[in-house]
């Protein structure tokens, strides 16, 4: 393919005793079908037009579904934040089964006592998803900035001094920092957005992996994004969190179907995709392949790599290949193989 041919560099191949073909005739209706078989793409649109009333700060959301044991720790270390910004706490207890919405109310009822100088708002409904959860609060935003907790994690002292500082002293749209484990790239929460961001966008529902929806809307959308140097937000290895349970599950899949969402989600808001986006894209793909890859299903790989072969022709043109020189080496082997359409090529890469 003349595509494939404009990117100058070798590309070699070990075969390790492995057979991959190194084309395949599977058509891309052909491959989405084979993963709909398994799992289908049952989700909705990142789309939509959110309220902004900006009483507060920063407007700080927290999905809470069945995290009791952690639920307390995780409120603490925000209300115990020593902060000159008013702040918003919206917990949405998303239909939990363990006694996290008691945990909630009485934690409200404590803070009334108290007159803190944060606010916490409690919000029930039935089980939707952490997408839903979140976007319940984002409907009605009522900071200046926004940030997410994970009711399993919590924030470091000084998280929101520092995160807001650096956002208003730069006019940041997002601030970022780091998580105990390293940086928060990608991840919805360890950052501060201003709320403008979200006027038209919240969370895709019905998809593991929503917080896709930084790498190809968020980032794409902030005019300017910051890295604050320090820890700011403990993240807590918690085994039944989603990260810990996709592997070898059907819905792994959905980080391929999440991604093609949000950027045609883009793209229909008239918005065009850019190299910085095809470099997040290639590392959103090699992400996906890992993630599928748990399936230990050859023919969900061959239709993954005809998806991704098509969401890469759909979104980005040729034009885009004169930039890629900056790209890393394994980028440039991922890209090739993809343009080119050489699944054995692919499926050697890691």
């Amino acid at each position: 393919m003349e595509f494939a041919r404009t990117l100058a560099f070798p590309l070699k191949y070990v075969f390790c005793g492995h057979a991959f073909p190194k084309r395949l005739r599977l058509t891309p209706s052909e491959a989405e079908s084979i993963l709909s078989s398994i799992h289908a793409d049952k989700g909705g649109t990142c789309l939509c037009t959110n309220e902004i009333t900006p009483i507060f700060s920063l407007h700080i959301i927290v999905p809470v579904y069945n995290t009791k044991c952690y639920l307390k720790e995780c409120l603490d270390s925000i209300f115990s934040q020593e902060t000159q910004y008013s702040f918003l706490v919206s917990a949405i207890d998303d239909g939990s089964t363990d006694g996290s919405s008691q945990v909630l109310d009485d934690y409200q009822t404590f803070l009334n006592q108290r007159q803190h100088r944060g606010r916490l708002e409690v919000i029930h409904q039935e089980n939707q998803g952490p997408s839903v959860a979140r976007n319940t609060a984002l409907s009605t935003i009522k900071g200046e900035y926004v940030m997410f907790v994970d009711s399993d994690d919590f924030l470091l002292p000084g998280a929101i001094e520092s995160l807001m500082n650096a956002a208003i002293e730069s006019g940041a749209d997002i601030a970022e920092g780091n998580f105990n484990n390293g940086p928060s790239f990608g991840c919805a929460c360890g950052k501060v957005y201003r709320s403008q961001l979200f006027k038209h966008v919240h969370f895709p529902p019905g998809y593991w992996f929503e917080d896709t929806i930084n790498v190809f809307f968020l980032y794409p959308l902030s005019k300017k994004t910051i890295y604050v140097p320090g820890v700011h937000y403990y993240y807590n290895n918690n085994p039944s969190s989603i990260m810990h349970s996709f592997g070898s599950h059907p819905r792994a899949i959905d980080s391929l179907w999440v991604s093609r969402r949000v950027l045609t989600d883009w793209h229909d808001s008239g918005h065009e995709t850019t190299i910085s986006m095809l470099r997040d894209f290639l590392l959103d793909a090699l992400s996906t392949k890992t993630h599928l890859d748990t399936l230990r299903n050859e023919d969900v790989m061959q239709a993954l790599f005809v998806c991704q072969c098509g969401l890469l022709e759909q979104f980005w043109s040729k034009d885009h290949l004169s930039e890629t020189a900056s790209l890393p080496y394994s980028f440039r082997l991922l890209l090739k193989a993809l343009v080119s359409g050489n699944y054995r090529a692919w499926r050697l890469l890691s």
